[in-house]
C-alpha cells in the first residue's frame, strides 16, 4: 500500500446511503539518529549544548512522539523531554527534527544520551505502539576538581618525633595535579604530589597545610591545621629509664 490518501467508501444503489472508511496508512522510520547541532570539543560542565534527534521517512508524522533519555554511568535511565509535532493532515512520509537544550553536570560524565521515536496510532493501531531508538551518544564532561579528602579539611595534633602523612584526593576531568603549601614557608609549593609525608616531625612543622588540586578549568583547596606537641612526661620518663638501663648494662 503506497496510496497515502486513500478514502474508500461504500454506498447503496442510487447513492442514497454512503459510508466512508477512515484508513491510516503508516510507515515506520527508516532511521532514528541523535547528534549535537555543533559537536562539543570538549563538553564542559555548566555550558549549554543543543541535541538534535532526526527521524527519517515516517508517516503520519502527526502521530509521532519523540522522547530524549539520559542513561547514567551506573545504568539509570532518566527521561529528559518528550515532544510531538502538531497533528496536521500530512499523510505522506516526512522527516522530523526535534531539538533539546542540554546542560551537563559533573555527574553526567560517562553518561549516554539517546532519543526514542514512538508511532502511536491509537487503540486501533498496533499494540504496543512501535518504537525505534537511536544509537547512544557518549558524553565526556570536563569539570574543575573537587577535593574528596577524607576526613576532609580538619585540625589534628601529632606528637613531636612521629611521622606526618597527609593524603589529598580530588575528582576532576581532566585529572587534577596537586600542590601542598605550608603557611610558614614561602609561596612556593612544598610538595607537588597528592601525598605529603614528614618523618621525625618537629614543633617548627606546626601550621596550616593547604592542598591545591587544579586542572585547566579551575582549582579546589583544602587546609589542614597541624599542631605538633611535645612528648608526654610518661614518654620522656620511659626514654630516660631506657637510657639508664643501657648505661647500667654498659658498666656491667
Amino acid at each position: 500500500m503506497t496510496d497515502w490518501k486513500i478514502k474508500p467508501s461504500c454506498f447503496t444503489d442510487g447513492g442514497l446511503c454512503q459510508k466512508q472508511l477512515n484508513i491510516t496508512v503508516y510507515k515506520l522510520p527508516d532511521r532514528v539518529s541523535i547528534s549535537y547541532r555543533k559537536y562539543p570539543d570538549p563538553m564542559v560542565e555548566g555550558d549549554q549544548y543543543l541535541l538534535q534527534c532526526l527521524v527519517q521517512n515516517i508517516a503520519p508524522i502527526g502521530r509521532l512522539t519523540v522522547t530524549f533519555y539520559k542513561i547514567s554511568a551506573t545504568g539509570e535511565q532518566t527521561e529528559l523531554d518528550t515532544q510531538q509535532k502538531s497533528k496536521d493532515n500530512i499523510n505522506t512520509p516526512q522527516n522530523g527534527t526535534y531539538t533539546l537544550d542540554f546542560t551537563p553536570g559533573r555527574d553526567d560524565d560517562g553518561a549516554q544520551l539517546l532519543c526514542s521515536a514512538m508511532l502511536d496510532l491509537g487503540p486501533e493501531g498496533p499494540q504496543p505502539p512501535p518504537v525505534m531508538d537511536s544509537d547512544r551518544l557518549n558524553t565526556n564532561v570536563h569539570y574543575k576538581p573537587q577535593i574528596t579528602m577524607s576526613p576532609g579539611c580538619f585540625s589534628m595534633s601529632i606528637t613531636e618525633g612521629d611521622t606526618l602523612s597527609l593524603n589529598c584526593s580530588a575528582k576532576g576531568n581532566p585529572a587534577p595535579s596537586y600542590d601542598w603549601l605550608l603557611s610558614q614557608a614561602d609561596s612556593n609549593p612544598m610538595e607537588e604530589r597528592s601525598v605529603v609525608t614528614i618523618t621525625n616531625i618537629a614543633k617548627s612543622h606546626s601550621g596550616d597545610y593547604t592542598c591545591i588540586a587544579r586542572n585547566l578549568l579551575g582549582n579546589s583547596t583544602c587546609t589542614v591545621n597541624v599542631e605538633v606537641t611535645g612528648a608526654s612526661c610518661q614518654a620522656a620518663a620511659s626514654a630516660l629509664v631506657a637510657m639508664l638501663l643501657l648505661q647500667l648494662i654498659h658498666w656491667l
